[in-house]
């Protein structure tokens, strides 16, 4: 009997370790994801904000005054989770914060801020070169940001 019950032990830590995926964000309390060109004509930046399941865009010009639009909307959990899981803090804390020449010849600039589990990260790149660390989740972000096309 002894010996049986040292065996469930083994296999419920076993298990326990092994089913927890290394630098999951626990506790997730934003996702911002923008990109920027600083010589453009029109509405040249754009941030997307994940916050307590609700999507707020917003887009602003170059113009002196600045003009902003902000839209916003609700998301699923379902949606939230799925982002979160193609993020790995321990990869996006070895980043460094920029990466690249962002903005550089009118190139634009991307980045997405994370702010998790009592920290926050923050890391800016070239427009459309998001490291690969990051590749998944930006493409589920701009998918996001692409819904408010409508947003006047």
């Amino acid at each position: 009997m002894n010996k049986i019950l040292q065996i469930i032990l083994i296999l419920s830590l076993t298990s326990s370790v092994f089913s927890c995926k290394k630098g999951n964000i626990k506790n997730l309390n934003s996702i911002t994801y923008g990109s920027s060109f600083g010589m453009c004509v029109g509405y040249c930046s754009n941030s997307l904000m994940i916050s307590d399941l609700k999507l707020t865009f917003s887009k602003s010009n170059n113009g002196q005054p600045a003009v902003t639009k902000t839209c916003s909307k609700t998301i699923s959990e379902a949606d939230v989770a799925a982002l979160k899981n193609e993020l790995n803090i321990n990869k996006i804390s070895s980043l460094p914060e920029v990466i690249g020449c962002p903005d550089c010849a009118d190139g634009g600039a991307e980045w997405i801020a994370i702010n998790a589990d009592g920290k926050q990260y923050k890391i800016t790149y070239e427009y459309g070169k998001a490291p690969k660390e990051l590749e998944a989740a930006v493409a589920k972000l701009k998918v996001l940001k692409d819904s408010f096309k409508d947003c006047n």
